[in-house]
Protein backbone atom coordinates (compact mmCIF):
# COMPACT_ATOMS: atom_id res chain seq x y z
CA UNK A 1 0.00 0.00 0.00
CA UNK A 2 1.45 3.34 -1.08
CA UNK A 3 1.84 5.87 1.72
CA UNK A 4 0.39 9.33 1.09
CA UNK A 5 0.73 12.68 2.80
CA UNK A 6 -1.91 14.09 5.13
CA UNK A 7 -3.51 16.28 2.45
CA UNK A 8 -4.72 13.18 0.61
CA UNK A 9 -7.09 12.15 3.39
CA UNK A 10 -10.77 12.92 2.91
CA UNK A 11 -12.02 15.94 4.86
CA UNK A 12 -15.20 14.00 5.68
CA UNK A 13 -13.12 11.17 7.12
CA UNK A 14 -11.12 13.68 9.19
CA UNK A 15 -14.34 15.20 10.52
CA UNK A 16 -15.63 11.78 11.58
CA UNK A 17 -12.37 11.06 13.39
CA UNK A 18 -12.44 14.46 15.09
CA UNK A 19 -16.00 13.85 16.31
CA UNK A 20 -14.96 10.48 17.75
CA UNK A 21 -11.98 12.15 19.50
CA UNK A 22 -14.23 14.80 21.05
CA UNK A 23 -16.78 12.21 22.14
CA UNK A 24 -14.01 10.21 23.79
CA UNK A 25 -12.91 13.28 25.76
CA UNK A 26 -16.50 14.02 26.77
CA UNK A 27 -17.52 10.51 27.81
CA UNK A 28 -14.45 9.04 29.48
CA UNK A 29 -14.97 10.42 32.98
CA UNK A 30 -18.69 10.20 33.75
CA UNK A 31 -20.16 7.52 31.48
CA UNK A 32 -19.89 3.72 31.81
CA UNK A 33 -16.66 2.35 30.39
CA UNK A 34 -18.58 0.55 27.66
CA UNK A 35 -19.65 3.86 26.13
CA UNK A 36 -16.20 5.47 26.13
CA UNK A 37 -14.68 2.23 24.83
CA UNK A 38 -17.25 2.08 22.03
CA UNK A 39 -16.28 5.61 21.05
CA UNK A 40 -12.55 5.10 21.60
CA UNK A 41 -12.15 1.87 19.64
CA UNK A 42 -13.00 3.25 16.17
CA UNK A 43 -11.14 6.46 16.97
CA UNK A 44 -7.97 4.48 17.72
CA UNK A 45 -8.25 1.94 14.90
CA UNK A 46 -9.07 4.52 12.24
CA UNK A 47 -6.39 6.80 13.65
CA UNK A 48 -3.66 4.18 13.48
CA UNK A 49 -4.70 3.26 9.95
CA UNK A 50 -4.64 6.93 8.94
CA UNK A 51 -1.21 7.47 10.45
CA UNK A 52 0.17 4.59 8.39
CA UNK A 53 -1.69 5.50 5.19
CA UNK A 54 -1.44 9.30 5.28
CA UNK A 55 1.43 10.03 7.66
CA UNK A 56 4.11 10.53 5.03
CA UNK A 57 6.16 13.64 5.74
CA UNK A 58 5.24 13.89 9.42
CA UNK A 59 7.27 12.64 12.38
CA UNK A 60 5.11 9.58 13.01
CA UNK A 61 7.88 7.00 13.22
CA UNK A 62 9.16 7.95 16.66
CA UNK A 63 5.70 8.03 18.32
CA UNK A 64 4.83 4.67 16.78
CA UNK A 65 8.17 3.24 17.87
CA UNK A 66 7.49 4.49 21.40
CA UNK A 67 4.10 2.76 21.30
CA UNK A 68 5.82 -0.49 20.35
CA UNK A 69 8.38 -0.14 23.14
CA UNK A 70 5.56 0.53 25.63
CA UNK A 71 4.36 -3.01 24.87
CA UNK A 72 7.78 -4.65 24.81
CA UNK A 73 9.03 -3.34 28.18
CA UNK A 74 6.14 -4.79 30.27
CA UNK A 75 6.52 -8.05 28.34
CA UNK A 76 10.23 -8.28 29.19
CA UNK A 77 9.60 -7.34 32.83
CA UNK A 78 6.87 -9.94 33.18
CA UNK A 79 8.94 -12.67 31.50
CA UNK A 80 11.97 -12.36 33.77
CA UNK A 81 9.91 -11.80 36.93
CA UNK A 82 7.66 -14.76 36.13
CA UNK A 83 10.67 -16.93 35.39
CA UNK A 84 12.15 -16.21 38.83
CA UNK A 85 9.02 -15.73 40.96
CA UNK A 86 6.01 -17.34 39.25
CA UNK A 87 4.04 -17.33 42.49
CA UNK A 88 4.19 -13.51 42.68
CA UNK A 89 3.40 -12.64 39.08
CA UNK A 90 0.44 -13.05 36.74
CA UNK A 91 0.17 -16.20 34.66
CA UNK A 92 0.18 -14.09 31.50
CA UNK A 93 1.48 -10.59 30.74
CA UNK A 94 -0.81 -7.58 30.80
CA UNK A 95 0.59 -5.41 28.04
CA UNK A 96 -1.88 -2.54 28.07
CA UNK A 97 -0.83 -0.86 31.31
CA UNK A 98 1.66 1.47 29.63
CA UNK A 99 0.44 1.21 26.05
CA UNK A 100 -2.96 2.71 26.90
CA UNK A 101 -1.29 6.06 27.48
CA UNK A 102 -0.26 6.10 23.83
CA UNK A 103 -3.83 6.47 22.70
CA UNK A 104 -2.73 10.10 22.51
CA UNK A 105 -1.10 9.28 19.14
CA UNK A 106 -4.31 8.50 17.19
CA UNK A 107 -6.07 11.24 19.16
CA UNK A 108 -3.45 13.72 17.96
CA UNK A 109 -3.97 12.66 14.36
CA UNK A 110 -7.58 13.86 14.38
CA UNK A 111 -6.55 17.23 15.89
CA UNK A 112 -3.56 18.05 13.73
CA UNK A 113 -5.30 19.93 10.91
CA UNK A 114 -5.85 23.21 12.74
CA UNK A 115 -5.21 24.84 16.12
CA UNK A 116 -8.96 25.39 16.39
CA UNK A 117 -9.52 21.63 16.60
CA UNK A 118 -6.96 21.35 19.39
CA UNK A 119 -8.60 24.04 21.50
CA UNK A 120 -12.12 22.73 20.89
CA UNK A 121 -10.88 19.32 22.02
CA UNK A 122 -9.22 20.73 25.15
CA UNK A 123 -12.30 22.79 25.96
CA UNK A 124 -14.62 19.81 25.63
CA UNK A 125 -12.28 17.66 27.73
CA UNK A 126 -12.46 20.31 30.48
CA UNK A 127 -16.26 20.45 30.64
CA UNK A 128 -16.84 17.07 32.38
CA UNK A 129 -14.34 18.16 35.03
CA UNK A 130 -15.75 21.65 35.57
CA UNK A 131 -19.30 20.30 35.82
CA UNK A 132 -18.39 17.26 37.92
CA UNK A 133 -19.97 18.69 41.12
CA UNK A 134 -23.37 18.49 39.44
CA UNK A 135 -22.73 15.28 37.48
CA UNK A 136 -21.02 12.94 39.95
CA UNK A 137 -20.50 15.07 43.04
CA UNK A 138 -22.65 16.49 45.82
CA UNK A 139 -23.54 19.71 43.99
CA UNK A 140 -23.67 22.91 46.05
CA UNK A 141 -23.68 21.00 49.32
CA UNK A 142 -20.25 19.50 48.60
CA UNK A 143 -18.99 22.88 47.43
CA UNK A 144 -20.10 24.37 50.76
CA UNK A 145 -18.29 21.60 52.65
CA UNK A 146 -15.14 22.33 50.67
CA UNK A 147 -15.47 26.04 51.37
CA UNK A 148 -15.69 25.45 55.12
CA UNK A 149 -12.68 23.13 55.08
CA UNK A 150 -14.40 20.68 57.42
CA UNK A 151 -13.85 17.79 55.04
CA UNK A 152 -11.88 17.01 51.88
CA UNK A 153 -13.99 16.93 48.73
CA UNK A 154 -13.64 15.01 45.46
CA UNK A 155 -16.84 15.63 43.42
CA UNK A 156 -17.04 11.89 42.78
CA UNK A 157 -13.89 11.93 40.63
CA UNK A 158 -12.71 8.42 41.48
CA UNK A 159 -14.07 9.30 44.94
CA UNK A 160 -10.65 10.49 45.99
CA UNK A 161 -9.49 14.10 46.57
CA UNK A 162 -6.04 13.53 45.05
CA UNK A 163 -7.56 12.58 41.70
CA UNK A 164 -9.99 15.50 41.75
CA UNK A 165 -7.10 17.89 42.38
CA UNK A 166 -5.16 16.33 39.50
CA UNK A 167 -8.01 16.95 37.06
CA UNK A 168 -8.66 20.49 38.23
CA UNK A 169 -4.94 21.23 38.29
CA UNK A 170 -4.61 20.39 34.60
CA UNK A 171 -7.66 22.51 33.75
CA UNK A 172 -6.35 25.42 35.82
CA UNK A 173 -2.97 25.32 34.09
CA UNK A 174 -4.61 25.30 30.67
CA UNK A 175 -6.95 28.19 31.48
CA UNK A 176 -4.15 30.33 32.86
CA UNK A 177 -1.74 29.62 29.99
CA UNK A 178 -4.35 30.37 27.33
CA UNK A 179 -6.00 33.34 29.08
CA UNK A 180 -4.44 35.94 26.72
CA UNK A 181 -5.42 33.84 23.68
CA UNK A 182 -9.01 33.57 24.94
CA UNK A 183 -9.07 37.33 25.58
CA UNK A 184 -8.02 38.00 21.99
CA UNK A 185 -10.53 35.50 20.62
CA UNK A 186 -13.66 36.54 22.52
CA UNK A 187 -14.31 38.98 25.35
CA UNK A 188 -17.53 37.10 26.18
CA UNK A 189 -15.68 33.81 26.50
CA UNK A 190 -13.05 35.56 28.59
CA UNK A 191 -15.80 36.65 30.99
CA UNK A 192 -16.42 32.95 31.70
CA UNK A 193 -12.71 32.31 32.15
CA UNK A 194 -12.38 34.25 35.40
CA UNK A 195 -14.97 32.27 37.41
CA UNK A 196 -13.63 29.04 35.87
CA UNK A 197 -10.11 29.83 37.09
CA UNK A 198 -11.43 30.75 40.52
CA UNK A 199 -13.46 27.53 40.73
CA UNK A 200 -10.43 25.43 39.78
CA UNK A 201 -8.30 27.19 42.39
CA UNK A 202 -11.06 26.72 44.98
CA UNK A 203 -11.31 22.99 44.23
CA UNK A 204 -7.57 22.42 44.44
CA UNK A 205 -7.55 24.05 47.87
CA UNK A 206 -10.76 22.32 48.99
CA UNK A 207 -9.41 18.88 48.11
CA UNK A 208 -6.61 19.69 50.58
CA UNK A 209 -4.07 17.93 48.37
CA UNK A 210 -0.68 19.35 49.29
CA UNK A 211 1.03 17.64 46.35
CA UNK A 212 -1.02 19.72 43.91
CA UNK A 213 -0.18 22.92 45.76
CA UNK A 214 3.52 22.14 45.54
CA UNK A 215 3.13 21.10 41.90
CA UNK A 216 1.49 24.40 40.97
CA UNK A 217 4.29 26.32 42.64
CA UNK A 218 6.79 24.20 40.72
CA UNK A 219 4.97 24.76 37.42
CA UNK A 220 4.89 28.53 37.94
CA UNK A 221 8.57 28.60 38.88
CA UNK A 222 9.66 26.63 35.81
CA UNK A 223 7.49 28.78 33.53
CA UNK A 224 9.08 31.91 34.99
CA UNK A 225 12.52 30.43 34.35
CA UNK A 226 11.51 29.63 30.77
CA UNK A 227 10.25 33.20 30.35
CA UNK A 228 13.48 34.66 31.73
CA UNK A 229 15.62 32.47 29.50
CA UNK A 230 13.69 32.91 26.26
CA UNK A 231 10.99 35.53 26.58
CA UNK A 232 12.70 38.77 27.54
CA UNK A 233 13.18 39.85 23.95
CA UNK A 234 11.11 42.83 22.93
CA UNK A 235 9.28 41.07 20.13
CA UNK A 236 7.80 38.55 22.52
CA UNK A 237 6.44 41.02 25.05
CA UNK A 238 2.84 42.13 24.53
CA UNK A 239 2.10 44.43 27.50
CA UNK A 240 -1.66 44.47 26.95
CA UNK A 241 -2.09 40.72 27.11
CA UNK A 242 0.55 40.32 29.79
CA UNK A 243 -1.35 42.80 31.95
CA UNK A 244 -4.64 40.96 31.41
CA UNK A 245 -2.99 37.65 32.25
CA UNK A 246 -1.42 39.03 35.44
CA UNK A 247 -4.60 40.73 36.64
CA UNK A 248 -6.75 37.65 36.08
CA UNK A 249 -4.29 35.36 37.83
CA UNK A 250 -3.64 37.62 40.81
CA UNK A 251 -7.28 38.56 41.32
CA UNK A 252 -8.43 34.96 41.20
CA UNK A 253 -5.71 33.76 43.55
CA UNK A 254 -6.23 36.59 46.05
CA UNK A 255 -10.00 36.13 46.24
CA UNK A 256 -9.75 32.38 46.72
CA UNK A 257 -6.84 32.49 49.16
CA UNK A 258 -8.40 35.25 51.26
CA UNK A 259 -11.48 33.09 51.69
CA UNK A 260 -9.71 29.75 52.15
CA UNK A 261 -6.24 30.59 53.40
CA UNK A 262 -6.95 28.97 56.75
CA UNK A 263 -7.33 25.60 55.02
CA UNK A 264 -3.91 25.93 53.40
CA UNK A 265 -2.27 26.94 56.68
CA UNK A 266 -3.85 24.09 58.64
CA UNK A 267 -3.12 21.43 56.04
CA UNK A 268 0.45 22.63 55.44
CA UNK A 269 1.40 22.30 59.09
CA UNK A 270 -0.42 19.03 59.75
CA UNK A 271 2.64 16.80 59.42
CA UNK A 272 5.39 18.89 60.95
CA UNK A 273 6.28 16.01 63.29
CA UNK A 274 6.87 13.68 60.35
CA UNK A 275 9.09 16.26 58.69
CA UNK A 276 11.16 16.51 61.89
CA UNK A 277 11.71 12.73 61.89
CA UNK A 278 12.81 12.82 58.25
CA UNK A 279 15.18 15.75 58.72
CA UNK A 280 16.76 14.08 61.75
CA UNK A 281 17.35 10.90 59.74
CA UNK A 282 15.07 8.80 61.94
CA UNK A 283 13.29 7.25 58.96
CA UNK A 284 12.40 3.92 60.56
CA UNK A 285 10.37 5.61 63.30
CA UNK A 286 8.41 7.93 61.03
CA UNK A 287 4.73 7.60 62.06
CA UNK A 288 2.26 6.17 59.54
CA UNK A 289 0.57 9.42 58.60
CA UNK A 290 -0.18 10.51 55.03
CA UNK A 291 3.44 11.46 54.36
CA UNK A 292 4.80 8.75 56.65
CA UNK A 293 3.02 5.99 54.74
CA UNK A 294 4.63 7.22 51.54
CA UNK A 295 8.08 7.26 53.11
CA UNK A 296 7.75 3.67 54.33
CA UNK A 297 6.38 2.48 50.99
CA UNK A 298 9.32 4.06 49.19
CA UNK A 299 11.70 2.31 51.60
CA UNK A 300 10.05 -1.02 50.83
CA UNK A 301 10.19 -0.36 47.09
CA UNK A 302 13.87 0.52 47.06
CA UNK A 303 14.62 -2.82 48.71
CA UNK A 304 12.81 -4.60 45.89
CA UNK A 305 14.41 -2.40 43.24
CA UNK A 306 17.84 -3.48 44.48
CA UNK A 307 16.87 -7.11 43.82
CA UNK A 308 15.76 -6.50 40.20
CA UNK A 309 17.15 -3.10 39.12
CA UNK A 310 17.00 -3.51 35.32
CA UNK A 311 13.68 -5.17 34.51
CA UNK A 312 11.70 -4.86 37.73
CA UNK A 313 8.91 -7.09 38.99
CA UNK A 314 6.29 -6.63 36.28
CA UNK A 315 2.88 -4.99 36.56
CA UNK A 316 2.42 -6.22 40.15
CA UNK A 317 5.68 -4.69 41.35
CA UNK A 318 4.10 -2.08 43.59
CA UNK A 319 1.87 -4.53 45.44
CA UNK A 320 4.75 -7.01 45.68
CA UNK A 321 6.93 -4.35 47.33
CA UNK A 322 4.24 -3.68 49.92
CA UNK A 323 3.01 -7.23 50.57
CA UNK A 324 6.44 -8.90 50.65
CA UNK A 325 7.92 -6.47 53.19
CA UNK A 326 7.88 -8.14 56.60
CA UNK A 327 7.95 -4.96 58.68
CA UNK A 328 5.04 -3.31 56.82
CA UNK A 329 1.93 -3.18 59.06
CA UNK A 330 -0.96 -5.40 58.00
CA UNK A 331 -3.43 -2.52 57.70
CA UNK A 332 -1.13 -0.84 55.17
CA UNK A 333 -0.87 -4.06 53.17
CA UNK A 334 -4.65 -4.33 53.20
CA UNK A 335 -5.41 -0.73 52.26
CA UNK A 336 -2.75 0.05 49.66
CA UNK A 337 -1.57 -1.57 46.44
CA UNK A 338 0.48 1.31 45.04
CA UNK A 339 3.44 3.26 46.39
CA UNK A 340 2.46 6.89 45.69
CA UNK A 341 5.32 7.82 43.35
CA UNK A 342 5.41 7.10 39.62
CA UNK A 343 9.20 7.22 39.34
CA UNK A 344 9.77 4.67 42.09
CA UNK A 345 6.78 2.71 40.77
CA UNK A 346 8.32 2.57 37.28
CA UNK A 347 11.58 1.30 38.76
CA UNK A 348 9.70 -1.26 40.84
CA UNK A 349 7.50 -2.49 38.00
CA UNK A 350 9.75 -2.18 34.96
CA UNK A 351 13.21 -1.44 36.32
CA UNK A 352 15.66 1.08 34.94
CA UNK A 353 14.47 0.30 31.40
CA UNK A 354 10.97 1.47 32.29
CA UNK A 355 12.07 4.72 33.92
CA UNK A 356 14.43 5.61 31.06
CA UNK A 357 11.69 4.89 28.53
CA UNK A 358 9.28 7.20 30.38
CA UNK A 359 11.82 10.02 30.50
CA UNK A 360 12.64 9.56 26.80
CA UNK A 361 9.10 9.85 25.48
CA UNK A 362 8.11 12.75 27.73
CA UNK A 363 11.41 14.47 26.93
CA UNK A 364 10.91 13.91 23.19
CA UNK A 365 7.50 15.58 23.24
CA UNK A 366 8.69 18.54 25.29
CA UNK A 367 11.81 19.05 23.19
CA UNK A 368 9.89 18.91 19.91
CA UNK A 369 7.22 21.39 20.96
CA UNK A 370 9.70 23.87 22.46
CA UNK A 371 11.81 23.67 19.32
CA UNK A 372 8.74 24.53 17.24
CA UNK A 373 8.01 27.48 19.54
CA UNK A 374 11.60 28.72 19.22
CA UNK A 375 11.22 28.67 15.41
CA UNK A 376 8.02 30.75 15.70
CA UNK A 377 6.05 27.88 14.18
CA UNK A 378 3.87 27.79 17.30
CA UNK A 379 2.73 30.61 19.55
CA UNK A 380 4.55 31.17 22.79
CA UNK A 381 1.59 30.21 24.97
CA UNK A 382 1.91 26.68 23.60
CA UNK A 383 5.39 26.55 25.11
CA UNK A 384 4.11 27.73 28.49
CA UNK A 385 1.24 25.24 28.37
CA UNK A 386 3.57 22.35 27.55
CA UNK A 387 6.08 23.25 30.24
CA UNK A 388 3.44 24.00 32.87
CA UNK A 389 1.40 20.83 32.35
CA UNK A 390 4.43 18.55 32.27
CA UNK A 391 5.92 20.32 35.31
CA UNK A 392 2.65 20.07 37.23
CA UNK A 393 2.35 16.39 36.34
CA UNK A 394 5.99 15.64 37.14
CA UNK A 395 5.88 17.22 40.60
CA UNK A 396 2.51 15.89 41.72
CA UNK A 397 3.52 12.41 40.54
CA UNK A 398 6.25 12.39 43.17
CA UNK A 399 3.49 11.85 45.73
CA UNK A 400 0.99 9.66 43.88
CA UNK A 401 1.13 6.82 41.32
CA UNK A 402 -1.16 8.60 38.87
CA UNK A 403 0.46 6.92 35.87
CA UNK A 404 -1.12 3.63 36.95
CA UNK A 405 -4.66 4.97 37.40
CA UNK A 406 -7.11 5.77 34.61
CA UNK A 407 -7.32 9.34 35.88
CA UNK A 408 -3.64 10.02 35.28
CA UNK A 409 -3.70 8.11 32.00
CA UNK A 410 -6.58 10.26 30.74
CA UNK A 411 -4.79 13.48 31.70
CA UNK A 412 -1.75 12.38 29.70
CA UNK A 413 -3.85 11.21 26.76
CA UNK A 414 -5.62 14.57 26.48
CA UNK A 415 -2.58 16.77 27.13
CA UNK A 416 -0.09 14.84 25.02
CA UNK A 417 -2.60 14.50 22.17
CA UNK A 418 -2.83 18.29 22.07
CA UNK A 419 0.95 18.71 22.22
CA UNK A 420 1.65 16.11 19.53
CA UNK A 421 -1.06 17.56 17.27
CA UNK A 422 0.55 20.98 17.62
CA UNK A 423 3.96 19.48 16.82
CA UNK A 424 2.54 18.01 13.61
CA UNK A 425 0.89 21.34 12.81
CA UNK A 426 4.27 23.03 13.17
CA UNK A 427 5.83 20.51 10.80
CA UNK A 428 3.08 21.10 8.24
CA UNK A 429 3.55 24.86 8.54
CA UNK A 430 7.32 24.58 8.18
CA UNK A 431 6.97 22.44 5.06
CA UNK A 432 4.55 24.95 3.54
CA UNK A 433 7.01 27.77 4.22
CA UNK A 434 9.81 25.81 2.58
CA UNK A 435 7.63 25.06 -0.46
CA UNK A 436 6.74 28.74 -0.81
CA UNK A 437 10.42 29.69 -0.75
CA UNK A 438 11.34 27.14 -3.40
CA UNK A 439 11.84 28.83 -6.83
CA UNK A 440 9.23 27.75 -9.37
Amino acid sequence: MTRLDHTSQSSRFLLIGFIFACLYALTKIHTPSGISNAVGAPMVLLGLYSIYRYGKGLSVKIPMLLLLVSIIIPLISWYFAHDSYPELTDDSPRLGKMARIFLFIPLAWWLKDSPKKVFIFLGLASLPILFSPWISGGSWQEIAIGWSGSKRIDFGLRNHPEHASLFFGFVLVGLVCFAPRIFRYSKYLFALLVPAIMFCAFTIIATQTRASWVALIGAISICLLYFICTGLKKEYLQPRYLLVFTLVLLTSCLVVFKSMGHIVEKRSGAESGVIEHILSGDIENVPYTSIGIRIHMWRASFAKIEERPLTGWGNNGQSIAIDQTAWMPDHIKHDFGHIHNIYIALLTNYGLFGLIFYLVWVGWLLTKVLKAVSKNLLNRDIGYFSIATISFWSVTSIFESYLFFWTGVLCLQITFAAILALIWQAEIKEKQQQDNQTPQ
